[in-house]
């Protein structure tokens, strides 16, 4: 799709712009077509501004944030592609407020969010730890552990609409459920408030968040491109063990592979298109289904022509 010049210099007037991007430079599968327009904006403000622009030109619009739980297409996204996530030259507002909670932008990553709320006294956030990722995703997401989810310390969130519009939406438990934040689809999150309890021991809290990590490098293959969980726990039952027992540890299509550390995760194992890993999900899926009467439903979201 070709997006008209002066569209082009618009979006930089609101942020860095990238023609025909290459997207596997912002996914963690490290696959992915090119973006016609890749637009990283400059700042939350920017955000409704770049919204408005490409929906007056009826032009797509796909928002993305760390890429970590994203297969993109080898023929790209048509459009617009929105990146919201800190890089070396966006950095994160993050605050303690008045009021005790802790705001974070949404393209912070969770490391960085991590590592300021322990800094500043809090505990409560163990479960991000080794989730990767931006905050925006997480929120969307539910992202978590067994140890606890987004929707356990979440306030509310700043969002803007699919019009442009900019408004605060606060959360409860019944907009929570399984991998899934019922904000809506049509909106993107920019900043988020988040309520931690205070910790006795801070050096006991970055002590634990060591060891998730430390247990998470022994159990999951972190050497290679993945997306880390590729489907979801159905209702009383593991994935990675309905995986293993259907005998695909280890399995490969092109360049993707099953783990055999965590069968849970398909890897970029050397050189894997979109292509090799959505027929490999596809595989495992139809295997796991004909051997045990399971349907497996995929974590990972899929963007653009398959």
């Amino acid at each position: 799709m070709n997006i008209p010049e002066r569209v082009i210099d618009a979006l930089r007037e609101w942020g860095e712009v990238k023609e025909s991007e290459p997207l596997r430079h912002y996914t963690t599968y490290k696959t992915g077509g090119p973006a016609d327009a890749l637009v990283l904006p400059r700042d939350n403000a920017s955000v409704p501004r770049i919204v408005s622009l490409v929906r007056s030109e009826k032009l797509p619009l796909t928002v993305i944030g760390g890429g970590s739980n994203l297969l993109v297409s080898d023929r790209g996204i048509e459009g617009v592609v929105m990146r919201i996530c800190e890089d070396g030259s966006r950095r994160p507002k993050m605050a303690v407020l008045e009021d005790g909670t802790v705001y974070a932008d949404a393209m912070a990553g969770k490391e960085s969010l991590i590592e300021f709320v322990i800094a500043s006294g809090f505990g409560g956030i163990e479960f991000m730890a080794g989730i990767p990722g931006c905050i925006g995703g997480g929120i969307m997401m539910n992202a978590g552990t067994f140890m606890g989810s987004f929707a356990g310390v979440l306030m509310d969130v700043d969002i803007v609409d699919g019009r442009g519009s900019r408004r605060v939406v606060a959360i409860d438990s019944s907009m929570s459920s399984y991998r899934h934040m019922d904000i809506g689809d049509d909106v993107i999150i920019t900043g988020a408030r988040f309520r931690f309890p205070a910790a006795d021991d801070p050096a006991g809290v970055r002590a634990k968040v060591e060891e998730i990590l430390a247990d998470r490098r022994n159990k999951h293959p972190l050497e290679y491109p993945s997306a880390g969980s590729v489907f979801k726990n159905p209702q009383g039952h593991s994935s990675w063990k309905l995986i293993n027992d259907a005998g695909l540890k280890g399995k490969t299509v092109g360049g993707a592979r099953v783990s055999d550390l965590h069968t849970n995760f398909i890897i970029n194992a050397g050189n894997a298109t979109s292509d090799d890993i959505r027929n490999l999900i596809d595989l495992v899926r139809e295997t796991v289904y004909n051997k045990f009467g399971i349907r497996l439903e995929p974590e990972v979201k899929m963007l653009g022509l398959f």
